[in-house]
């Protein structure tokens, strides 16, 4: 009876330490707002490797490293134990009692629940506290109107060595974001606070353009640096000299971050124009043609510049109404900017080609350009010249070509001209007999009266069709690019969607840009593509000098690649 008992208290026994267990936990749960915490989930005789969602945690913490992996056995009283852990490195967003939610973890096709984690967090130490390092994030100013530019910049100050490992750039809701200057590498200049001397270095400046009005938040910089500090030795007599102190120095991970900035967005004193397309800042715009005397079906080029300072390149101009009958070319846009000012400064020019069909005088309209000036708090309306166009008969509608050769030109001032000198040959009526050479001389000149127009026909049909066939030809010939590796995948990128764009919308260039492309595609495909279309433009353009261009980089061929077959299948 005994012996019974001990087999099933046994067999509990195992069958308790088969059961799986699933826990978090965290290293520590008081921190500040610099430090980091070590977040671990633990699943215990677990059958496989757990799945765990973490992206709740990520509204109070970035995830600084993880998940790192570990598995460990233990055989106790003959009993095998195993668990495997997930670990994290997380790093609070904010000050205050923040919350580590509960998770569900998924093992096999069983779910987990952990239990949610307290974590108090208190404020940043502020410069009296924390003197030795901290960043400073410093706005040009603290109200603006929509559309206007705020110039934000994020400084590092430090009393110690350093090197930075990594730096997270912020990244707000509610701003149109244009880098002025990325930090490739940190150079540091002598400076004092209070009298009290520190190096400092730019890490970051930004021009941010609100789309919104209201209360808008920018959310903090957060970098990595790893810090030296002397080791922690004995007294050795003779090596406790500092110039042996100084080759045994520890490097000590640390995390800083900024402060968030609050920005009260303005709406306009005043209600827009009904022409406002949201230029902010101070423009001009200027028109000109390179002749204004042309003969018909000559090519002439009208140039329009917008130049001057603020949101430049991020507004439209209204449509330009030219004369009905000329034949208007897709403009080609370049866009150069100051890049010596903090002020986002430059000129946007497009070019267009224009060809007069009929003759006559013919004027082209001044362009109006309205804008908001923040400095005077009111819109201010630019316009161009008018531009005079006289167009006098004379050019050729087509290319003429003669049917006579130079050989026939030369004879056709003689009187009489013989089609044979020799005495024919001549056959009797009832004599139906004819040389099989006759045939042939008779296909033969058939031949060469049909081949020409054949030829004409066929070479014409060709010409005809080839923007057809090039429009066909479009999507393969691009999905077949894009399938390729390069070296700077931005700059092919969108090379190969101007060539796709160029060939299926029949355009005459290549120089295309988002602002040609919406209006080309407006109307033709769904709304929702146009803006990812932009969206994979503006990323190519930034191209290696975004802050996070080493993450776009291995996917911004196949995103534009899935995105160029949805636009195809909307214009087939």
């Amino acid at each position: 009876m005994i012996f019974f008992k001990y087999i099933i208290f046994g067999l509990f026994f195992s069958y308790v330490n088969s059961q799986t267990n699933v826990t978090a936990s965290v290293d520590i749960n008081r921190i500040s707002q610099s430090e980091t915490i070590g977040f671990k989930i633990l699943t215990v005789n677990a059958d496989g490797t757990p799945n765990v969602d973490i992206s709740p945690i990520q509204k109070d913490f970035n995830i600084v490293s993880g998940p790192a992996q570990q598995t460990n056995i233990q055989w106790v009283n003959g009993a095998m134990t195993s668990s495997r852990s997930l670990s994290w490195t997380l790093l609070p967003k904010r000050s205050g009692k923040l919350n580590i939610p509960s998770l569900k973890v998924k093992i096999a096709n069983q779910i987990y629940t952990t239990k949610p984690i307290g974590i108090s967090v208190e404020k940043t130490a502020g410069r009296a506290d924390l003197a030795d390092l901290f960043i400073e994030v410093k706005p040009d100013k603290e109200e603006v109107y929509s559309g206007e530019q705020l110039t934000v910049t994020y400084r590092l100050f430090t009393r110690l060595n350093l090197s930075i490992e990594d730096i997270e750039y912020p990244k707000s809701v509610g701003f149109w974001n244009e880098d002025l200057r990325v930090t490739q590498t940190v150079r540091f200049r002598d400076t004092q606070i209070n009298g009290v001397a520190y190096k400092v270095a730019t890490l970051y400046k930004s021009a941010m353009f609100p789309t919104q009005t209201g209360k808008l938040t920018i959310a903090p910089m957060t970098a990595i640096c790893n810090v030296e500090k002397p080791s922690k030795r004995r007294s050795r007599g003779l090596f406790d000299d500092p110039f042996f102190n100084s080759m045994f120095r520890e490097s000590q991970r640390k995390f800083i971050q900024s402060d968030s900035l609050t920005i009260n967005v303005l709406p306009y004193p005043n209600s827009p124009p009904v022409n406002f397309t949201g230029a902010v800042g101070q423009f001009d715009i200027e028109a000109w043609v390179d002749s204004q005397n042309v003969k018909i079906n000559e090519a002439i080029t009208f140039h329009l510049k917008l130049f001057g300072s603020g949101n430049i390149n991020q507004f439209n101009i209204e449509p330009i109404n030219f004369p009905q009958n000329m034949e208007v070319f897709p403009p080609s846009s370049t866009f150069s900017r100051d890049e010596f000012r903090d002020l986002l400064t430059g000129e946007q020019k497009f070019e267009y080609i224009l060809i007069p069909r009929m003759p006559g005088s013919f004027r082209i309209n001044p362009i109006n350009l309205t804008y908001f000036d923040p400095d005077k708090d009111r819109f201010i309306m630019k316009r161009s010249n008018p531009i005079d166009i006289t167009v006098t008969p004379g050019g050729n509608i087509e290319n003429v070509s003669t049917k006579y050769g130079k050989e026939d030109i030369a004879i056709l001032g003689e009187d009489i001209r013989y089609i044979r000198t020799k005495t024919s040959k001549w056959y009797r009526h009832d004599d139906q007999s004819i040389p099989i050479w006759v045939f042939n001389i008779y296909l033969l000149s058939f031949g060469f009266f049909v081949f020409p127009f054949a030829f004409n026909v066929f070479k014409e049909k060709q010409i005809n069709t080839s923007g057809v066939r090039q429009a066909k030809n479009a999507l393969p010939l691009a999905l077949k690019s894009l399938n390729k590796k390069v070296e700077d995948p931005f700059s092919y990128t969108i090379s190969i969607i101007n060539q796709y764009f160029k060939s299926k919308l029949f355009l005459s260039t290549t120089n295309l840009d988002g602002m040609t492309l919406e209006k080309q595609l407006s109307g033709k495909v769904n709304e929702k593509l146009i803006i990812e279309l932009i969206l994979i433009i503006k990323i190519c353009d930034s191209g290696r000098f975004s802050p996070d261009s080493s993450q776009k980089m291995n996917t911004i061929q196949a995103d534009a690649l899935d995105l160029l077959k949805r636009i195809d299948n909307e214009l087939s």
